[in-house]
């Protein structure tokens, strides 16, 4: 008797652990959204090839960890993922995190975002050099041109370091279809190209 009622508690913890981490799975797939076209249409609709900015903007003080500081849109894989302050798991599971050392988006500077390549990141290989990244917060929308992707080891402090003019870096794990963790980290690097700052 006592073995029969371990056992379905022991498949009942079983199920209930995989119903868990399936929800939590779940709701960080689900993170993506439809972007907004109207915003992508603004940035695209001038005609004019955008070129790199020398300096972006200045912030005042930072955001604590954990804080929303507003939203990644990737017009290619229509896409609009929150941004959130923070690398660490709790904030990947909410969306796409900001490294707190490196430039806030918008400013002269590196600024670093990191996110998960099963969730917010999973059609990240699927980016074009020219490709727009749309930052908007509410200092205003900025808009980065894609320079390049590379693939690099994940000990690769470079992909991190200051940089004199305003730029960012996407970096995720690779391989994207690697169970467990991954050796590498795949990067993509943007030049800031528009700003509209509000008023």
């Amino acid at each position: 008797m006592f073995l029969r009622i371990f056992g379905i508690l022991l498949i009942s913890g079983g199920l209930l652990t995989a119903g868990y981490n399936g929800y939590h799975w779940w709701k960080e797939s689900h993170i993506v959204q439809t972007y907004d076209r109207k915003a992508y249409a603004r940035s695209m609709g001038t005609g004019q090839p955008l070129k790199p900015l020398d300096q972006g903007i200045e912030y005042g003080e930072k955001p604590p960890i954990g804080e929303g500081v507003g939203d990644l849109i990737i017009p290619r894989l229509d896409a609009k993922l929150p941004l959130i302050e923070g690398i660490a798991d709790p904030q990947l599971s909410q969306g796409v995190g900001h490294y707190p050392d490196t430039a806030f988006p918008g400013e002269t500077g590196h600024s670093v975002l990191a996110g998960h390549r099963e969730t917010t990141f999973k059609r990240i290989g699927e980016m074009k050099k020219g490709d727009l990244l749309i930052i908007k917060n509410g200092e205003g929308t900025f808009t980065y041109k894609v320079r390049k992707m590379w693939v690099t080891d994940k000990n690769d402090r470079t992909v991190i370091v200051p940089k004199d003019k305003p730029v960012l870096s996407l970096i995720t794990c690779y391989p994207f279809d690697m169970i467990g963790r991954a050796p590498e980290r795949y990067i993509v690097q943007a030049d800031l190209v528009e700003i509209q700052e509000k008023k």
